[in-house]
């Protein structure tokens, strides 16, 4: 199966071959595009042009999404949304079905991961700050598949990943040094309280400066 590589050097080929109207998201079936290239305004913008059916059609434009590294579009836990975590959730009601890849665990922020869901399945999940439910977590592993190396490992021959020998660390902190911890984490924790009551229009300063004080 082949594909075609979208970019700005590729479109202007085909307006060149084809005319100024020539569209590759119309004229292409199997592509491949950086989000980086499809969040600007004037692609997205014609990428859409191209996602028109007839009307009363049962079918969506577009069959199959892949999105690889999609932790780089997951939702803020603060503020605004990035452009591009804003152009998946613009784009995704066009495909009929999605797969969402990468290796790179979520961020741990409940905002995060359910809008990425959200994006993944509206019908099941809906973006929110709260704690999941139980019905929640069961309905996350209905489309979530996570594969760790060393399952990887149990059914390749030769094992894909290398094998890590892990030895214990002994750490002890005295009185003082586990009362500085202790007050370190109250202090982000009373941090992150604020700025999630904040106004939405210093969320994202916020959270900037959260990212400052994580080191």
């Amino acid at each position: 199966m082949t594909f075609d590589i979208v970019d700005r050097q590729a479109t202007y080929a085909l307006s060149q071959r084809f005319g100024l109207d020539a569209n590759p998201w119309r004229m292409l079936p199997r592509l491949i595009t950086s989000y980086d290239y499809l969040k600007q305004s004037d692609v997205f913008e014609q990428f859409r042009a191209a996602c028109h059916l007839p009307v009363g059609s049962p079918h969506l434009p577009w069959d199959l999404l892949i999105v690889d590294e999609v932790h780089n579009l997951t939702p803020a836990p603060f503020g605004e949304e990035s452009d591009a975590a804003r152009m998946l959730r613009l784009l995704a009601p066009w495909f009929e079905h999605k797969l969402f890849l990468t290796a790179t665990p979520h961020n741990r922020h409940t905002r995060s991961f359910t809008g990425l869901l959200e994006a993944l399945d509206p019908v099941r999940f809906t973006r929110t700050s709260e704690p999941l439910t139980t019905s929640e977590r069961t309905r996350v592993e209905e489309v979530v598949v996570r594969r760790l190396k060393s399952e990887i490992n149990a059914v390749t021959n030769p094992p894909r990943f290398g094998s890590r020998t892990l030895r214990e660390v002994c750490s002890h902190l005295d009185t003082a040094e586990r009362g500085l911890a202790d007050a370190y984490q109250a202090f982000r924790a009373r941090l992150y309280a604020l700025i999630a009551s904040a106004p939405r229009r210093k969320q994202h300063a916020g959270a900037f400066r959260m990212v400052e004080i994580n080191g």
